[in-house]
């Protein structure tokens, strides 16, 4: 993944200007979805919980993230749930990879 490369709207247009400031700021983007990649890829489909503590993550990083790669084709939902550390159900995502992409 390339700088620049993946560009979601990080505040919405009725934010505050605050908002619109922090939103300017996040540079680590890429490097979360790398992170989840990875460990979705190595280990698995798991919870965002479970992502998190593999990937070096807090889980509402995972959490944030989550659905933007879904939209980029890097993830999906299994359509299954797995117990959160919290003991709630959440949802269980897996890695997709370049030749399911194309397949």
């Amino acid at each position: 993944m390339t700088h620049g490369e993946y560009i979601f709207p990080r505040a919405r247009t009725r934010d505050p200007m605050t908002s619109h400031l922090a939103a300017a700021q996040v540079t680590t983007a890429e490097s979360h979805y790398k992170a989840i990649h990875d460990a979705l890829a190595c280990w698995g489909p798991m919870g965002k919980d479970e992502i998190a503590a593999l990937a070096g993550l807090d889980p509402s990083q995972v959490a944030r993230r989550l659905p933007e790669m879904r939209r980029l084709g890097l993830v999906g939902l299994t359509g299954e749930t797995v117990q959160s550390y919290s003991g709630r159900q959440e949802r269980e995502w897996q890695a997709i990879t370049q030749q399911e992409k194309t397949a």
